[in-house]
Protein backbone atom coordinates (compact mmCIF):
# COMPACT_ATOMS: atom_id res chain seq x y z
CA UNK A 1 0.00 0.00 0.00
CA UNK A 2 1.30 3.30 -1.06
CA UNK A 3 2.80 5.26 2.10
CA UNK A 4 0.64 8.21 1.29
CA UNK A 5 -2.75 5.62 1.44
CA UNK A 6 -2.09 3.89 4.48
CA UNK A 7 -1.02 7.32 6.29
CA UNK A 8 -5.00 8.75 5.37
CA UNK A 9 -6.82 5.15 6.45
CA UNK A 10 -4.94 5.06 9.69
CA UNK A 11 -5.56 8.11 10.97
CA UNK A 12 -9.26 8.15 9.56
CA UNK A 13 -9.77 5.26 11.19
CA UNK A 14 -8.29 6.22 14.76
CA UNK A 15 -10.24 9.61 13.89
CA UNK A 16 -13.73 7.61 13.26
CA UNK A 17 -12.92 5.44 16.80
CA UNK A 18 -11.89 8.18 18.59
CA UNK A 19 -14.96 10.50 18.48
CA UNK A 20 -17.31 7.27 18.63
CA UNK A 21 -15.38 6.02 22.04
CA UNK A 22 -14.28 9.41 23.18
CA UNK A 23 -17.73 10.84 23.35
CA UNK A 24 -19.29 7.64 24.80
CA UNK A 25 -16.79 8.12 27.89
CA UNK A 26 -17.59 11.76 27.67
CA UNK A 27 -21.17 11.41 27.97
CA UNK A 28 -20.67 8.40 30.99
CA UNK A 29 -18.36 10.95 33.21
CA UNK A 30 -19.60 14.16 32.51
CA UNK A 31 -22.45 14.98 35.50
CA UNK A 32 -22.85 18.70 34.50
CA UNK A 33 -22.55 21.11 31.63
CA UNK A 34 -19.34 22.22 33.08
CA UNK A 35 -17.66 18.61 33.27
CA UNK A 36 -19.07 17.91 29.89
CA UNK A 37 -17.29 20.68 28.57
CA UNK A 38 -14.08 20.48 30.60
CA UNK A 39 -13.83 16.65 29.01
CA UNK A 40 -14.38 17.60 26.01
CA UNK A 41 -11.82 20.18 26.06
CA UNK A 42 -9.34 18.01 27.53
CA UNK A 43 -10.74 15.06 24.71
CA UNK A 44 -9.66 18.04 22.16
CA UNK A 45 -5.79 18.35 23.25
CA UNK A 46 -5.54 14.54 23.75
CA UNK A 47 -6.85 14.09 20.50
CA UNK A 48 -4.33 16.46 18.69
CA UNK A 49 -1.35 15.04 20.82
CA UNK A 50 -2.62 11.29 19.97
CA UNK A 51 -3.07 12.04 16.58
CA UNK A 52 0.16 14.08 15.95
CA UNK A 53 2.28 11.02 17.79
CA UNK A 54 0.12 8.54 15.51
CA UNK A 55 1.36 10.65 12.20
CA UNK A 56 4.85 11.02 13.35
CA UNK A 57 5.39 6.81 13.89
CA UNK A 58 3.61 6.11 10.55
CA UNK A 59 5.32 8.96 8.53
CA UNK A 60 8.93 7.69 10.09
CA UNK A 61 8.20 4.04 9.30
CA UNK A 62 7.32 5.13 5.78
CA UNK A 63 10.51 7.28 5.58
CA UNK A 64 12.32 4.39 6.89
CA UNK A 65 11.03 2.18 4.51
CA UNK A 66 12.00 4.83 1.52
CA UNK A 67 15.63 5.75 3.10
CA UNK A 68 15.95 1.75 2.55
CA UNK A 69 14.48 1.33 -0.83
CA UNK A 70 16.71 4.28 -1.65
CA UNK A 71 20.08 2.26 -0.23
CA UNK A 72 19.20 -0.97 -1.94
CA UNK A 73 18.62 1.00 -5.12
CA UNK A 74 22.42 2.67 -4.43
CA UNK A 75 23.96 -0.95 -4.10
CA UNK A 76 22.32 -2.45 -7.15
CA UNK A 77 23.44 1.03 -9.05
CA UNK A 78 27.19 -0.05 -7.43
CA UNK A 79 27.22 -3.54 -8.23
CA UNK A 80 26.06 -2.96 -12.12
CA UNK A 81 28.67 -0.18 -12.68
CA UNK A 82 31.24 -2.79 -10.94
CA UNK A 83 30.29 -5.22 -13.43
CA UNK A 84 30.27 -3.11 -16.62
CA UNK A 85 33.73 -1.82 -15.12
CA UNK A 86 34.78 -5.83 -15.49
CA UNK A 87 33.01 -6.55 -18.36
CA UNK A 88 34.57 -3.43 -20.45
CA UNK A 89 38.06 -5.00 -19.32
CA UNK A 90 37.85 -8.18 -20.49
CA UNK A 91 36.78 -6.55 -23.71
CA UNK A 92 39.60 -4.15 -23.65
CA UNK A 93 41.80 -7.27 -23.20
CA UNK A 94 40.36 -9.43 -25.56
CA UNK A 95 40.72 -6.02 -27.97
CA UNK A 96 44.66 -5.63 -27.25
CA UNK A 97 45.31 -9.38 -27.74
CA UNK A 98 43.32 -9.14 -31.22
CA UNK A 99 45.40 -6.59 -31.77
CA UNK A 100 48.40 -8.37 -31.06
CA UNK A 101 47.26 -11.22 -33.61
CA UNK A 102 46.86 -8.89 -36.17
CA UNK A 103 50.38 -7.43 -36.11
CA UNK A 104 51.93 -10.90 -36.30
CA UNK A 105 50.06 -10.09 -39.78
CA UNK A 106 52.34 -9.35 -42.70
CA UNK A 107 49.68 -8.44 -44.97
CA UNK A 108 47.25 -6.68 -41.76
CA UNK A 109 47.07 -2.70 -42.78
CA UNK A 110 49.21 -0.57 -40.92
CA UNK A 111 46.68 2.31 -40.63
CA UNK A 112 44.01 0.02 -39.19
CA UNK A 113 46.60 -1.51 -36.77
CA UNK A 114 47.08 1.98 -35.76
CA UNK A 115 43.86 2.77 -35.35
CA UNK A 116 43.40 -0.21 -33.00
CA UNK A 117 46.42 0.63 -31.01
CA UNK A 118 44.74 4.14 -30.47
CA UNK A 119 41.81 3.13 -29.15
CA UNK A 120 42.94 0.37 -27.25
CA UNK A 121 44.33 2.84 -25.17
CA UNK A 122 41.74 5.85 -25.18
CA UNK A 123 39.75 2.66 -23.87
CA UNK A 124 42.03 1.93 -21.41
CA UNK A 125 42.64 5.40 -20.28
CA UNK A 126 39.00 5.51 -19.89
CA UNK A 127 38.79 2.30 -17.40
CA UNK A 128 41.33 3.81 -15.39
CA UNK A 129 39.34 6.94 -14.83
CA UNK A 130 36.52 4.64 -13.90
CA UNK A 131 38.35 2.31 -12.01
CA UNK A 132 39.45 5.22 -9.76
CA UNK A 133 35.72 6.25 -9.49
CA UNK A 134 34.65 5.68 -5.03
CA UNK A 135 32.15 7.21 -5.27
CA UNK A 136 29.72 5.75 -7.70
CA UNK A 137 26.88 8.37 -8.78
CA UNK A 138 25.40 9.21 -11.95
CA UNK A 139 26.96 12.37 -11.68
CA UNK A 140 30.76 11.57 -11.19
CA UNK A 141 30.73 8.25 -13.71
CA UNK A 142 29.15 11.22 -16.19
CA UNK A 143 32.14 13.25 -15.54
CA UNK A 144 34.64 10.66 -15.91
CA UNK A 145 33.24 9.02 -19.04
CA UNK A 146 32.54 12.39 -21.13
CA UNK A 147 35.49 14.43 -19.65
CA UNK A 148 37.69 13.70 -23.00
CA UNK A 149 34.65 14.07 -25.14
CA UNK A 150 34.19 17.26 -24.17
CA UNK A 151 38.14 18.33 -24.03
CA UNK A 152 37.76 16.63 -28.01
CA UNK A 153 34.99 18.73 -28.75
CA UNK A 154 36.34 21.69 -27.27
CA UNK A 155 39.45 21.43 -29.05
CA UNK A 156 37.67 20.94 -32.32
CA UNK A 157 36.15 23.87 -32.05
Amino acid sequence: MKPYLRVTLVYAVFGILWIFLSDQLVALLANNLHGFTLLQTMKGWLFVALSSLLVFVISRAAFKEHIRTEREKQAVFQKTVEGSYHILLNYLNQMQLVTMEAEQCEKFSPEILHMARAASGEAEAGLKKLGGVHTITADHIDAVIYENIRKRDGAAS
